[in-house]
């Protein structure tokens, strides 16, 4: 009995295994936004942007939505609705922070070069993100009767 469990586990990474690389990779990027609350900052003024981007939620919407991804692909029911949403969350979340550093790392005098390949990387992902879109399952098997 565990070893069919453990089968099913492993075709199941086997076919979502971009959930799991993109899940992984944001829950890192949740995590650690989630402990440094200083990492955005630029623009200078006004402070209130620095603070939201700053906000534990930022991190914790990155966290959630990797977790979300991670367990999407090893859920055996898998629901439709559910991955649109976790795919859509990621992507917009990707574009705001790829862009986000991007901006420190061209426009802020105190810019560092990791800010610059961090929002390169992010905006990369987003399109692995838009893939993702694009080749995941649209309908419930019912739908297609």
């Amino acid at each position: 009995m565990k070893r069919k469990s453990l089968k099913r586990l492993i075709n199941s990474a086997k076919q979502n295994i971009l959930h799991i690389v993109i899940g992984t990779n944001l829950a890192v990027i949740g995590t650690m936004l989630l402990l440094h609350h200083h990492y955005f900052f630029w623009p200078p003024q006004p402070e209130w942007i620095t603070a939201i981007e700053n906000d534990s939620v930022v991190g914790f919407i990155g966290l959630v939505t990797g977790v979300g991804l991670i367990s999407w692909a090893f859920d055996e029911k898998k629901p439709i609705e559910l991955n649109r949403i976790l795919v859509s969350t990621a992507s917009a979340y990707y574009a705001l922070s790829g862009t986000t550093e991007l901006m420190h790392g061209l426009f802020a005098p105190q810019g560092v070069p990791n800010m610059m390949t961090a929002g390169v990387t992010e905006l990369a992902l987003l399109f692995v993100t838009l893939y993702m879109a694009k080749i995941s399952p649209t309908k419930e098997e019912d739908d297609d009767k």
